[in-house]
């Protein structure tokens, strides 16, 4: 376990500690030799393949999507909170609801129609595999393959995958005459992001045109990516608005600021899709997300393998031992960040952070593995994260844009509350002493970082 910045830097930037090991051997049912999972070569082939599928063009187009989801997204909330006469809503089950449908249509090109309750097969299959993971991570015996073949869990398991690859083998076939169509065709020539009826791009349009070494990339190849951008894209994210949803209910300050922003720049139009261009307006909504991931990274541990021999703070490592970096604890060391558990977006001002290491908050990772869309190689090119703590990779990019989206359309419907029995503090989320009552966080962090108990908040319309 490995907590000192000047370590984690070395670990995150070294060509030589880049396996990803032990839990994510656990999606490899799912999520195959995908982008996540897999090491050396075809990491870096898959790597070099994906990264155009985040291109500035493309982002546009998952704008759309994100605002017009979002748009049915607060639909549905207006008609939980009514229906809830103001009483509790859990925001967790229905932010997931959101995000998956965010993610189906941004990485297929298909609406899986989560939010209105009647939701696509592949919902279901996807929601099984999100839930049998931490199942298996936090059991001993179902870790190993063998035990977990003889659980009802495994049958489960095969019988989503079933779905999914069924379901996705004809989403391909749709894609496949879509994107040799003349109107997608011409809509490649089109600049007009807010054309509602030009065929926006899906991240899945780039893979049925990539080649492997000259060949097109096989069914199972794009299976397993478009199923890592999926898992990567729904779970993380909705853990991410979850908890910014729940910082915001028991900071009323900042709530405040984060809503006269909204003002500023929209005045009371409260259903009004963002533009790309007003998304980088929202610079106290950014304060807001980068705290709330310093205290809720959405994975909490990341780990790395050594594919060879290495010292760290003058140990010895031999080869094929299994680094955990604690993302978490990270975020909340005191010699890093003043009063950590205080909820603090003004702690992410430039002027505030012209000292600090971008190694002692990663809630993305960094370094040759991290998320998509930014190959960085070399030593020198990872020094430099240090003085471009902004500088995100696309990929980061697509993530901020549906969390900024949907916090913003939030904020100019309702008011968020906490709930009236909730006394926890945020230092009492993560004290394993502390016993939570009905109405207060319980969390879970197998891989990703989630409350059994829910996050309850109350919605007042503006």
């Amino acid at each position: 376990l490995i907590d000192y910045c000047c370590s984690i830097q070395h670990i995150l930037s070294s060509t030589t500690l880049t396996y990803k090991y032990d839990p994510y051997n656990l999606l490899y049912p799912w999520l195959g030799r995908g982008l996540l999972t897999s090491n050396d070569r075809q990491w870096a082939v898959r790597r070099k393949l994906i990264t155009p599928s985040f291109h500035f063009r493309i982002l546009k187009d998952f704008l759309h999507v994100i605002n017009e989801t979002t748009g049915r997204f607060m639909t549905l909330l207006e008609k939980e909170s009514a229906a809830a006469h103001n009483q509790l809503i859990d925001m967790q089950e229905l932010v997931s609801r959101n995000t998956i449908d965010v993610i189906c249509e941004t990485a297929m090109g298909f609406r899986v129609n989560s939010i209105e309750g009647n939701p696509s097969p592949i919902v279901g299959a996807i929601n099984t595999l999100c839930e049998i993971i931490p199942e298996r991570v936090l059991s001993v015996l179902k870790r190993i393959d063998f035990f977990f073949k003889w659980t009802p869990l495994y049958k489960q398991q095969q019988q989503a995958l079933t779905i999914m690859r069924a379901e996705f083998a004809k989403i391909i076939e749709q894609r496949r005459r879509l994107i040799k169509s003349s109107s997608y065709q011409a809509s490649l020539n089109n600049d007009d992001t807010l054309d509602s009826k030009r065929p926006k791009m899906a991240f899945l349009d780039n893979l049925l045109t990539a080649e492997v070494d000259g060949k097109p990339m096989s069914f199972e190849d794009i299976f397993e990516e478009v199923s890592t951008f999926m898992f990567e894209g729904h779970d993380t994210t909705a853990s991410a608005i979850t908890f910014a949803i729940f910082c915001l209910a028991i900071a009323p300050e900042a709530q405040r600021k984060a809503y006269e922003e909204q003002l500023h720049i929209y005045g009371d139009e409260k259903t009004r899709h963002p533009t790309y261009d007003e998304v980088q307006e929202m610079k106290y909504l950014d304060l807001v997300i980068k705290e709330t991931l310093r205290l809720f990274p959405s994975v909490p541990f990341i780990f790395r393998s050594t594919r060879e021999s290495t010292v760290v703070l003058d140990k010895y490592l031999p080869k094929g031992t299994t680094i955990a970096v604690p993302i978490l604890p990270i975020g909340h060391s005191p010699h890093s960040f003043e009063a950590p558990y205080e909820f603090r977006p003004e702690r992410f001002e430039a002027d505030n952070r012209s000292k600090a290491s971008a190694f002692d908050n990663v809630p993305f990772s960094a370094g040759p593995r991290n998320c998509i869309g930014m190959l960085k190689r070399h030593q020198a090119d990872i020094d430099t994260y240090s003085h471009t703590f902004d500088l995100l990779c696309l990929g980061q990019k697509f993530a901020l844009l549906e969390l900024k989206v949907t916090l913003s359309k939030l904020l100019r419907k309702f008011q968020i509350l906490p709930a009236p029995l909730a006394r926890q503090t945020i230092a009492q989320v993560f004290n394993h002493q502390y016993r939570p009552g009905p109405q207060e966080l319980k969390l879970q962090m197998p891989i990703t970082l989630k409350s059994m108990t829910g996050v309850p908040v109350r919605l007042l319309k503006r």
